[in-house]
C-alpha cells in the first residue's frame, strides 16, 4: 500500500494554531509538528509509505490575523521549510521524480502547495512561489482574488489571471481548478496548455454541492490529462449534509462516498482519480477521520472496485501525473 494525497491543510493549522479563528477549533495537545500532533494528518501515524501535497491555505478574509495574504503565505512557507528537510522524517520533494526514491528512504515525501493565489497579484511572486518549490496552486478559495473567482463568487478569469497561468505552467507549477466557479473553470480549461487539477473536488451528479464538478468539468479533466481528488469532507459527500457536521439522520457512509468513485468511473476516471483527502482542513466522516484510517479505506475501494484501481486512486494516479508534469 502506497498514498498519494493531493490536498490537506495541516500546515495552516499548526502554524497558525494560536492565531484568529484556528484558535477555537485547535484544542490544548492537538498541536506539533509534521511529525507528531494531535489531528487528523500526521507521519508518525501514516501506516504507509506516503506522499503528501501539504497545501497553504490563505483565507479571503484575514481580518482575525493582522497580516496580508503575503505575510501570511510566508509564515506558513517558514513553519514548513523548518519542519522538513533531507535529513529528517518528512523531506520537501521538489521534483516529483524524487517521490519513489524519499519513500524507499523510509521517509514522508512532502509537496508544497498553495489554496488560492489571493497573494500571487504579480509576476515575480510567481517566480518566488517557484523558488519555494510550490508544485500547485489552487487559483482561488471561495471568493474572487487578482486571477480569478472562486465559487462564492461570479465572474471569470481575469485578463492578469491569464499572464499568471502562464507563468505558472512555464515553471511546471500545477493549475488547481478546485475551489473556481463554473466561469472560471471553462476559461482556464480553454487557456490552459498543460493538464491540470482538481486537487479536492467530487462529483455535482452524486452530492449537488457548487464545489463539486459537472459532469462535463471531470471530463474536461480526464481529456486533457488531469487529475482529480476524491474529497472526504462530509458536505461534499452527501446531499445529506447541510453544514460541518454528521447529518442527523446518521454519518456519511462509505457507499455515499464510493458513489462519487464509481460515477466518475462510469464517465472513463479510472486513469484520472486519486485522494484528495481535504485532512486538517474539514470535517470528515468518522470511519475517515484521521491518516492511520486510510488503510481500512483502501481495503473497502478495493473490495469493491478491484486492487487495481484501490493502486491506481491511492498513488499510481496522482504519481504518474505530477512526474509527467515534470518531464512531459
Amino acid at each position: 500500500m502506497r498514498v498519494f494525497d493531493l490536498h490537506c491543510d495541516t500546515i495552516d493549522t499548526l502554524t497558525y494554531a494560536n492565531q484568529g479563528f484556528f484558535s477555537e477549533f485547535v484544542k490544548p495537545g492537538q498541536t506539533g509538528d509534521l511529525v507528531h500532533n494531535g489531528i487528523q494528518l500526521a507521519a508518525d501515524r501514516m501506516p504507509c509509505p506516503w506522499c503528501q501535497c501539504y497545501a497553504v491555505w490563505i483565507p479571503d478574509d484575514l481580518s482575525s490575523f493582522g497580516m496580508t495574504a503575503l505575510e501570511f503565505y510566508r509564515g506558513a512557507r517558514d513553519w514548513f521549510m523548518r519542519h522538513t528537510s533531507p535529513d529528517g522524517p518528512v523531506t520537501q520533494v521538489r521534483d516529483a521524480r524524487d517521490v519513489l526514491p524519499t519513500l524507499e528512504a523510509g521517509k514522508v515525501a512532502a509537496l508544497l502547495t498553495i489554496e488560492n493565489g489571493i497573494h500571487l497579484e504579480h509576476l515575480e511572486l510567481i517566480d518566488e512561489v517557484a523558488q519555494d518549490g510550490v508544485k500547485m496552486v489552487t487559483l482561488t478559495w471561495n471568493a474572487a482574488n487578482a486571477i480569478a473567482h472562486g465559487s462564492a463568487a461570479h465572474g471569470g478569469l481575469t485578463s492578469y489571471g491569464r499572464e499568471a497561468m502562464r507563468a505558472l505552467e512555464d515553471r511546471r507549477i500545477v493549475i488547481d481548478v478546485s475551489h473556481l466557479n463554473d466561469e472560471s473553470f471553462w476559461d482556464v480549461a480553454r487557456a490552459a496548455r498543460r493538464p491540470f487539477a482538481a486537487s479536492h473536488s467530487n462529483s455535482r451528479s452524486v452530492c449537488g454541492h457548487p464545489r463539486n464538478l459537472t459532469d462535463d468539468q471531470f471530463r474536461a479533466i480526464v481529456d486533457g490529462g488531469g487529475i482529480v481528488g476524491i474529497n472526504y469532507f462530509r458536505g461534499f459527500v452527501s446531499n445529506r449534509v447541510k453544514g460541518f457536521d454528521a447529518p442527523a439522520d446518521g454519518e456519511v457512509t462509505f457507499d455515499e462516498l464510493a458513489a462519487h468513485v464509481e460515477h466518475f468511473l462510469d464517465l472513463g476516471g479510472e486513469g484520472a482519480i486519486a485522494l484528495g483527502s481535504d485532512f486538517d482542513g474539514s470535517e470528515t466522516p468518522e470511519w475517515l477521520d484521521a491518516c492511520e484510517k486510510v488503510a481500512p479505506f483502501r481495503d473497502r475501494i478495493a473490495a469493491r472496485f478491484g486492487e487495481d484501481l484501490a493502486e491506481r486512486m491511492f498513488f499510481g494516479n496522482a504519481h504518474e501525473f505530477f512526474v509527467r508534469n515534470e518531464t512531459a
